[in-house]
């Protein structure tokens, strides 16, 4: 089992053009035994990405992570404008685990991620990345807050 915030190389991961090569992707969701697995894809290709540090909602709907953060020694864009669902074996058999990002960095990009798809999430992935139990504890801090 891994946490949320692993890093995984899928080392031949193939582009929108045809081409092979490496991929890093970012797991989103501590999924239990039988949950998928929620990952997001990462690019160091700046194009007309902005390079400010942490969640960009707009347009281009990625968090950035400067380069010689940990496991990105280039400037990275997590791609949060989708996400996609692996099995367990999937993960085993295709991807290689290299670590875990800092738990700071995690949250601010699950928070950036929830922002950006919060329309779009149907309440079951909802309930991989937000566990029931978070849910539940968000909306009583929630009604507290608002006395």
């Amino acid at each position: 089992m891994f946490a949320r915030g692993s890093v995984f190389v899928a080392e031949n991961f193939i582009f929108s053009d045809g081409t092979k090569g490496k991929k890093l992707l970012v797991l989103l969701n501590n999924p239990a035994s039988n949950d998928p697995y929620l990952l997001v894809k990462t690019t160091s290709k700046k194009h007309s990405k902005p390079d400010t540090p942490g969640c960009i909602e707009n347009y281009h709907q990625v968090y950035f992570i400067q380069k010689n953060s940990p496991f990105f020694i280039k400037d990275t864009w997590i791609q949060l404008d989708d996400y996609f669902p692996f099995s367990q074996k999937t993960i085993q058999k295709k991807l290689k685990h290299i670590g875990l990002l800092p738990g700071k960095t995690v949250k601010l990009i699950i928070s950036c991620f929830l922002t950006i798809n919060e329309q779009d999430l149907s309440p079951k992935v909802h309930s991989y990345i937000v566990p029931k139990i978070t849910q539940g504890i968000n909306a009583l801090a929630n009604k507290f807050n608002k006395r």
